[in-house]
């Protein structure tokens, strides 16, 4: 459908096309078309058919509409662009969630993510608010409780983050004869969500391949990525000595796109996390 036009144009004009084809069908049925109203109908309908240039949808109305319309998404997922993100927090898919066997402690806390559908807010019999929804993700769905006191102070996040991908962490109840049930004791908006970081680094340097070029551009990478990890460096050759130096004034931001970077100049492994 996409190579007939941008779908924000395509629905920019539908109503107008809609309004044009039953039109046409009523001047069809009334015989009010002539030899020459056909062929002016011909150049006026060209006219119209070109489509507006109007911008394209963002990833994120395009996704909304086609769950919307078609009930699931096509084109791709709200979850496919924190992938990193949600590897780097550990997060659990609801398949894994879904085949938890035994209820978690109370004071027990699993990290998933996925979005909010279906959300419904009842009373319960002592006349406290709670909420139940579905979470989605790209494994599956799972039911999902938000008890009276967690919605109380959940309750605004709740409905603003409706259809936008969330993390959530909290519990998972198991009850006898029903399927596994999130129990939820907060959530954020994955965009929002901060992945902790290392608080230091050590990066393996081998002097079989290293050289003057590589060591610039660790200096160079280092000053561009400047944060609070403290870095240590093992110099090596490898069967012969390691010598242990502290990168004293170069604390950087160790995150997934720094420690790729060290491990394209220094080999796969070079960087080990210390906490």
């Amino acid at each position: 459908m996409d190579s007939l036009g941008r779908r924000a144009q395509l629905m920019a004009v539908l109503d107008k096309a809609m309004d044009h084809a039953q039109k046409a069908q009523r001047d069809k049925e009334s015989g009010q078309h002539g030899l020459f109203g056909v062929f002016q109908q011909e150049e006026t309908q060209a006219t119209q058919d070109r489509l507006p240039d109007t911008p394209d949808w963002d990833e994120h109305t395009r996704l909304a509409n086609e769950k919307e319309i078609l009930g699931f998404f096509i084109t791709g997922h709200p979850l496919d662009k924190y992938r990193d993100k949600l590897e780097d927090l550990r997060a659990l898919s609801v398949a894994e969630l879904s085949a938890i066997k035994q209820s978690t402690g109370k004071d027990e806390n699993l990290t998933t993510a996925g979005i909010i559908t279906n959300l419904r807010v009842l009373k319960s019999k002592k006349g406290d608010f709670y909420a139940q929804a579905m979470l989605e993700d790209m494994s599956g769905s799972m039911d999902m409780l938000v008890f009276p006191e967690a919605y109380k102070k959940l309750q605004d996040k709740i409905k603003a983050l409706a259809d936008v991908a969330i993390l959530v962490r909290g519990g998972v109840r198991i009850e006898e004869g029903a399927n596994p049930k999130l129990t939820v004791n907060d959530i954020t908006s994955l965009e929002e969500a901060k992945v902790p970081l290392a608080k230091s680094l050590r990066i393996r340097v081998p002097l079989e391949v290293a050289s003057e070029s590589t060591i610039d551009n660790l200096h160079l990478l280092f000053s561009q990525r400047k944060g609070e990890a403290k870095v240590l460096f093992d110099v090596e050759r490898a069967g012969d000595f390691m010598v242990v130096m502290e990168a004293e004034g170069y604390n950087v931001l160790p995150d997934r796109s720094f420690i790729a970077k060290v491990e394209e100049l220094c080999g796969r492994g070079a960087v080990r996390v210390i906490n």
